[in-house]
């Protein structure tokens, strides 16, 4: 009878803890943060096994593959290419150490008849920045060619799939994935601004001599050189950067950080004019992405999708702003607080790409 009596009383408490703990955490609805948070239309969860096609067996491609292996974030992989020996040959390469990437399966095809049901598919595809500047524009046409022969197949194989684009200029060419596969925006991305982010919170924290992991701060636009860096939201340890540094990256300037977040619109040349490319941060970025896509929670990045309708675009236009990616896509996009100067440059940074996209040849 004690024992039962306890019981009772056990079941009670945890009624009431349980009562008390939904009490304690209001609606998002009611609160006025939810006012910055847009929800993405057509978004809804995406559970499961996972397949992943990584459509490009380059140096950026086999990076992505490596990454996504090592963390054991996938278990069926399809290396696509139409170089079909050097997709075979990566592939066997990965498959002899597949022993310590927890013996996923990993195959090889050119046409794309392998990558049937995937559930995202990576496209890395497509022509190299080259010349002095390595612009990524540069590449659109080269990029174009390739995506028209190889879209259409990949999404009547996967229609369901998310697409996760690359190849440069990566925003336009998923704008040009959407226009050509008619997909949802919240299920067809780019990487966008998620590496130029990274790029200006490692600068940041090697100039204050501060762990990188700790200092918050986002690039929005173009993934290039109209990119713009979000000066006032930096944050380092919940310490406002504009609050303590006079004139940040505005005006006079006098401590040059201006000059800093030029810096992020430069780095990928830098490298690739010694190295001849640049794969391992893209990598690491789009691992990043991948693993938020196969979370019910999700992560906060900025990445990029058709942001027509968001601070005042009045165009149909692929920027990196932040947002909430987890299973399914894009669920949520923030729409940041800019000052005046942030907001010009979004904008002229949106009109560099909207032209870029008039000038494709669909």
């Amino acid at each position: 009878k004690g024992t039962m009596a306890l019981m009772r009383i056990l079941q009670t408490q945890a009624t009431s803890l349980t009562f008390h703990s939904h009490q304690q955490q209001p609606s998002l609805s009611k609160s006025s943060f939810a006012k910055s948070m847009k929800p993405m239309k057509g978004w809804k969860s995406k559970v499961g096994g996972l397949k992943i096609s990584v459509v490009g067996s380059g140096q950026v491609g086999t990076a992505i593959c490596s990454c996504l292996l090592l963390r054991k974030v996938v278990q069926n992989l399809v290396i696509m290419d139409v170089k079909y020996n050097l997709a075979q040959a990566e592939t066997l390469d990965l498959m002899h150490g597949s022993v310590l990437f927890g013996n996923p399966r990993i195959v090889a095809c050119c046409d794309g008849s392998r990558t049937k049901d995937s559930d995202i598919v990576i496209m890395t595809a497509g022509a190299r920045p080259s010349g002095k500047d390595r612009s990524r524009l540069a590449a659109m046409h080269g990029t174009m060619e390739i995506f028209k022969a190889a879209i259409p197949r990949l999404v009547k194989q996967s229609p369901n799939a998310i697409f996760v684009v690359l190849s440069n200029p990566a925003d336009v060419m998923t704008f040009a994935v959407q226009h050509m596969a008619k997909l949802p925006k919240h299920c067809c991305l780019t990487t966008g601004c998620h590496l130029d982010s990274l790029r200006l919170r490692y600068f940041i924290a090697e100039r204050l001599r501060v762990p990188p992991s700790d200092v918050q701060a986002y690039v929005i636009g173009e993934h290039g050189v109209s990119a713009v860096p979000v000066w006032s939201s930096v944050s380092i340890g919940g310490i406002r950067l504009k609050d303590v540094i006079k004139e940040l990256a505005c005006g006079e300037d006098p401590e040059k950080w201006l000059d800093l977040g030029a810096q992020i619109t430069t780095a990928g040349a830098s490298v690739g004019k010694v190295k001849g490319y640049t794969n391992w941060a893209i990598a690491a970025t789009c691992m990043d992405v991948v693993e938020a896509l196969t979370s019910d929670q999700g992560k906060i990045l900025c990445v990029g999708t058709d942001m027509q309708g968001l601070h005042g675009l009045e165009h149909s236009v692929v920027l990196s702003l932040p947002c909430l990616v987890k299973s399914g896509g894009i669920s949520h996009v923030f729409e940041l607080p800019l000052t005046s100067c942030e907001k010009e440059k979004l904008n002229a940074s949106a009109e560099s790409l909207f032209k870029a996209q008039c000038s494709l040849n669909f």
